[in-house]
């Protein structure tokens, strides 16, 4: 990790950020949810447009939901599509196992693009983006819930997903 500079307000804002979030994950553990993440600092990319679609590294849980039927699902990631001004970088939770459901851009964490148009720009300054949904109404019984990216235009060589995560949390 080395020494932090406190002039480096970014960085520091950075690793507070992640240290929130990882004791906000020791939170929801002890609780019986789980957490995943992929904090490798590479670059994901999803292989097409327009669907929701698997990417290396995504995060996923598999939790027991509980008799209440509740569940407190967050994810976000690292990230920039800079295709065109207007392009998005999106990750949503698609469930299977006691539960199924697809992912959808309502329920998805998203950033736009940056490069104010100019497909040659080559700004990709990432952006940090989460989404928090309650499920309800669920069937008791293990849900596997994964996160998969979606990009609205572009290729594998115009955005990047980095550092995603997913939390769930069973509620009473």
């Amino acid at each position: 990790m080395g020494t932090l500079d406190p002039t480096d307000t970014a960085t520091l804002l950075r690793r507070i950020a992640a240290l929130e979030k990882r004791l906000r994950a020791m939170q929801v553990i002890m609780t019986g949810g789980q957490y995943a993440h992929d904090e490798s600092g590479g670059n994901r990319t999803v292989a097409s447009t327009g669907a929701f679609l698997d990417y290396t590294g995504q995060p996923t849980v598999s939790i027991v939901v509980p008799a209440s039927g509740k569940v407190r699902v967050s994810g976000g990631f690292s990230g920039y599509n800079n295709a065109t001004g207007t392009s998005t970088l999106r990750v949503a939770p698609v469930l299977s196992g006691a539960n199924t459901a697809a992912p959808t851009t309502a329920n998805s964490a998203s950033a736009a693009g940056d490069n104010n148009g100019a497909a040659t720009d080559p700004v990709a300054v990432p952006r940090s983006t989460s989404r928090t949904k309650v499920y309800t109404d669920l069937t008791p019984g293990t849900t596997t819930f994964k996160l998969q990216g979606r990009i609205s235009s572009g290729t594998t060589s115009t955005h990047a997903i980095q550092d995603s995560w997913l939390l769930v949390e069973p509620l009473p």
